[in-house]
């Protein structure tokens, strides 16, 4: 789930994230809708794929949380590591400091990959789990916009990278790049919001504002070009988040809840709903995050509140059948100010 202020923890990084191991295990991928591109196979690291990303939260003078320390990545085979040169507090549009926020930082869905602001140098970068580095074009964001305005986002194999930022308007607008060439690809149109990738990373899905309050949506590939948009039925505007398959078209998402929920899609090309599966999902919940990771596959995070520590669990939900797995169950650490699943 992308939570809270949207961010994610990882640890130090000097030669790779301290020279981990990488033992990679593929998941094959489940299949899409007839017309979808097939979307790249899913790699895994065995044991150190990224769980979430956190920053810890400290009590200031005023009695106000805020983040300290440094960004933190806890691991599937249970280690931490430490992101030591990733910003902890944002820049605003001034540049100065502010330290009732946390820095911009995104994982992959793969969670073999992680987007932040370099301390050093202000540069924004992607670090691949088994020690790569991508640099970014200098000034990736417009005179007048901070970090405080922006929140990162990466496609599920980490190939694609979203700058987002809120404008003084309120409205969304930002970069989309290509993470091994280190080169922007397109912009982010004015929109009302930023709902993700596509299942392989082709394609973003947008919000807008349409008329008598409703929601459209919108697809534009990675260059910025609009491919489809509509203003879908009340049962899509009033249901995200959504998820965009590889086809550039299907929308996913999940109305209900328990055993009542079931896995809709829609069209935006035909602006038509297309089917559905009935799924179980855990208690009263509702989705933090959705996202398309085979042919046939989406997978949604879930989390519940309420104690000291939140508890995450992941599912996996074969869009045919609606059969659902559990892929991962897990406590965040007591303490933290905000966190960061990786995606699918």
């Amino acid at each position: 789930m992308r939570h809270p202020t949207r961010p994610i923890t990882l640890r130090p990084i000097s030669m790779g994230l301290i020279g981990l191991a990488l033992s990679t295990l593929t998941i094959s991928a489940a299949a899409a809708p007839a017309t979808a591109r097939t979307a790249p196979p899913m790699r895994h690291s065995a044991h150190h794929s990224i769980r979430y990303a956190s920053v810890d939260a400290c009590t200031a003078k005023d009695g106000t949380d805020r983040p300290c320390h440094t960004w933190r990545l806890d691991l599937l085979d249970g280690r931490r590591v430490a992101l030591k040169d990733a910003m902890l507090w944002p820049l605003n549009a001034k540049g100065k400091v502010d330290k009732s926020l946390s820095a911009p930082l995104t994982v992959s869905g793969d969670g073999e990959s992680v987007a932040y602001f370099r301390k050093s140098d202000h540069r924004l970068v992607v670090r691949e789990f088994h020690g790569g580095v991508h640099v970014m074009p200098k000034t990736p964001l417009p005179r007048g916009i901070g970090m405080d305005s922006v929140w990162l986002d990466m496609s599920q194999d980490g190939s694609r990278l979203a700058l987002a930022y809120t404008d003084d308007d309120g409205n969304t607008r930002g970069r989309l790049f290509d993470v091994a060439r280190a080169s922007v690809t397109g912009t982010i149109p004015k929109s009302g919001g930023f709902s993700g990738f596509s299942g392989d990373g082709s394609a973003v899905l947008l919000q807008r504002d349409a008329t008598a309050n409703t929601t459209g949506l919108a697809v534009h590939d990675d260059a910025g070009a609009e491919l489809a948009s509509a203003v879908p039925p009340q049962i899509v505007a009033n249901n995200g988040p959504w998820a965009l398959s590889a086809d550039d078209r299907t929308v996913a998402f999940v109305t209900g809840s328990g055993r009542k929920a079931a896995l809709r899609f829609y069209d935006v090309k035909t602006d038509q709903t297309t089917g559905s599966v009935r799924v179980s999902l855990p208690g009263d919940t509702s989705p933090d995050m959705i996202d398309w990771t085979g042919e046939h596959e989406v997978t949604v995070h879930f989390s519940e509140s309420g104690g000291p520590r939140d508890v995450v669990t992941v599912l996996r939900i074969d869009t045919q059948t609606g059969k659902t797995r559990v892929r991962d169950r897990y406590k965040v650490r007591a303490g933290t100010f905000t966190y960061q699943s990786c995606g699918g």
